[in-house]
Parts: structure tokens; C-alpha cells; sequence
């Protein structure tokens, strides 16, 4: 026997009321005890209806603009960083050659060409550079944002997962100081966002199952509990908004407990990854921020068939509010 819904009600949540004096953006809530509860044979369920939130991120960021030049004459990684931003094609192999001129170690005559036809970079490595070799490190062992980078993404290149046991990211062999000049290519079409979804995630959801690759610490071919709701395409409407309405209610959460007494949320990209922001005060400052509409309702639980003798309706009044 289906769930009836006995009573249903709309909640609506701007996420910058809970971030006060925070630096991520992740709002949490305190929930007035009374207004969400069930009785002894109810459940409730969280139902999300529509999310909104202005695009205010880069889609160059922190997460994937740091990639290295492998020094193999010394033994060191040179650091190269891209400005964060929205960048087109033409406009990322400038930043790109930009930045890798005026990284000290490299400098000289870098240049790179872009292919419009294959979205490929073209890398040429000057013959006085020291011998060696461009790496991106995406390793989840550890936790500093420039060895877990999607840089490699960005520039169609293999990923080094081990820190320790760095890989040629292009397409041509090693270059070698003084030995000539090296073309690297891109071997894959670059990308200029990493972030194809952004993952709405609830303290409260239990229910879900992800692989490995949602969840910051885990690996594996291996399905895990997620405490993700919600998978919201990173793409926005004419008013540079990213908008999900979901009328066909697919995302829910049924809730085990109760009684609840907090909320809590988080963005985050497909690698579990906490939304990049573009300063620490930006969600503070309500810059960014997002805003949800969810039904939360109190279901009967199934219970053993009997004959119904009338066509009563059930309603249920809404609790009181605290105080």
C-alpha cells in the first residue's frame, strides 16, 4: 500500500541567512521542533522543488588553474598559476603562455597555438628550458588544492595521481635543455569549465548511493552512502542565473527520525570538492548565494489492507510553532 500524505507544507531558504560570519558556503538552520515532527506510524519526506543561485563563481579557479613544469635537471616542480576567470579559448592559451613566461625557471619564448577544429593546445618548449616535462596532479591522498587540480582537464591532459611518481601531461616526449626546441600537444580537447554539475548535498539525506569519484577521501569501483539531494546542471538562463525547477519532485528525502531540530547544506562540484569561491567573504557578504524552495510533508506508513467502508477524507492541522 502507497504512502498517504496526510499534510504538506513549503520552505522556503536563502542560503546567506545561514552563513552569517562564515567564510564556505554552507548554511545551516535551526528548525522549530514543533512545526517538523511526526507521530508514532508517520514518516516525513522532504520533497525539493526549485533551486536558484546567480553564477558568481569562475569557472577558472582554485581547483584546476595549477599545474607544474617537472624540472628533471634538479629534481623540482615549477609551479605555474592561471589567473582565475571566465576565459574562451583564445583568451586561455594567452593566460596560459602568459603565465608560463612569467613563471621564474621558465620565462623565454613559450608559446602556445589553439586548434579550433580539434580544441587542442599546441605547446612549444624552448630549447633553453631545463630538461623535463608539464605535470598535473590530481591525488587524493592529499590535501593541498594544487595536487588535487583538474588542471589536466582544462588542458586535455593525462593526470599524475601519484605526487610522488609524476606523468608527461602532453601528447611528446620530454624536453631535453639546449637539445632544440619540443612541440607537446594536448592529447584530449580542452575544457573551459571543470564543473559539469553542481551537487546540492542535506545533512538529512541517508537514502543515496554515489561511486567514489563524488566523495573527496574515497576511491574505489564502489557505491557509497552520498549525502547528496540534488544534481543541478552548471548551466545559467539569460540572466546569468543557474536554475533547477523540478516538477516532476524526483529529488527526495525520506526522513527516519521524528522529529528534526537542524538543517544543514553544501555545494559542491563531482569531486566533492566545495564550490570554489572567488574570495573567503564572499558567501559572508552574500555575493553568493543560493535559494531553495522544498515541500516538507508527513506521510502515513503502510500498514495491513483493510476495506474502506466511507469516503472520508484524512487532514491533519499543522503543529504549532515554538515560541
Amino acid at each position: 500500500m502507497p504512502k498517504e500524505v496526510l499534510y504538506s507544507k513549503l520552505v522556503f531558504i536563502d542560503s546567506h541567512d545561514g552563513v552569517r560570519g562564515a567564510k564556505t558556503l554552507k548554511p545551516s538552520f535551526h528548525i522549530p521542533s514543533n512545526a517538523f515532527g511526526c507521530s508514532q506510524g508517520e514518516s516525513m519526506r522532504l520533497v525539493l522543488k526549485s533551486f536558484t543561485m546567480p553564477k558568481s563563481f569562475y569557472n577558472i579557479n582554485q581547483d584546476n588553474n595549477v599545474f607544474f613544469y617537472n624540472n628533471t635537471d634538479t629534481n623540482s616542480l615549477v609551479e605555474v598559476k592561471l589567473i582565475p576567470g571566465d576565459y574562451t579559448a583564445d583568451e586561455l592559451k594567452d593566460e596560459i603562455q602568459t603565465r608560463v613566461r612569467a613563471t621564474p625557471g621558465l620565462g623565454g619564448t613559450f608559446t602556445v597555438a589553439y586548434d579550433t577544429k580539434t580544441r587542442k593546445f599546441t605547446f612549444t618548449i624552448p630549447s633553453n628550458y631545463p630538461s623535463g616535462y608539464f605535470v598535473s596532479f590530481f591525488d587524493k591522498n592529499e590535501t593541498t588544492l594544487e595536487y588535487r587540480s583538474d588542471a589536466n582537464e582544462v588542458l586535455g591532459g593525462t593526470p599524475s595521481t601519484d605526487v610522488n611518481a609524476p606523468v608527461n601531461m602532453f601528447a611528446g616526449g620530454a624536453h631535453t635543455l639546449n637539445g632544440g626546441t619540443t612541440t607537446v600537444a594536448s592529447k584530449y580537447p580542452i575544457r573551459l569549465s571543470t564543473i559539469e554539475n553542481i551537487y546540492l548535498r542535506c545533512s538529512l539525506q541517508g537514502d543515496a548511493y554515489c561511486s567514489t569519484s563524488y566523495e573527496v577521501n574515497k576511491t574505489g569501483n564502489k557505491l557509497d552512502n552520498t549525502d547528496i539531494w540534488a544534481a543541478i546542471p552548471n548551466v545559467t538562463n539569460a540572466n546569468d542565473n543557474i536554475v533547477l525547477e523540478d516538477n516532476s519532485e524526483d529529488y527526495q528525502i525520506h526522513i527516519k527520525s521524528g522529529q528534526l531540530t537542524d538543517i544543514k547544506f553544501n555545494l559542491s562540484d563531482g569531486k566533492g570538492r566545495t564550490l570554489p569561491l572567488v574570495t573567503d567573504t564572499q558567501a559572508e557578504d552574500g555575493n553568493i548565494n543560493f535559494n531553495l524552495v522544498f515541500k516538507f510533508e508527513i506521510l502515513s506508513e503502510p500498514h495491513e489492507a483493510h476495506i474502506v467502508t466511507g469516503g472520508v477524507a484524512q487532514y491533519r492541522q499543522p503543529p504549532e510553532m515554538t515560541k
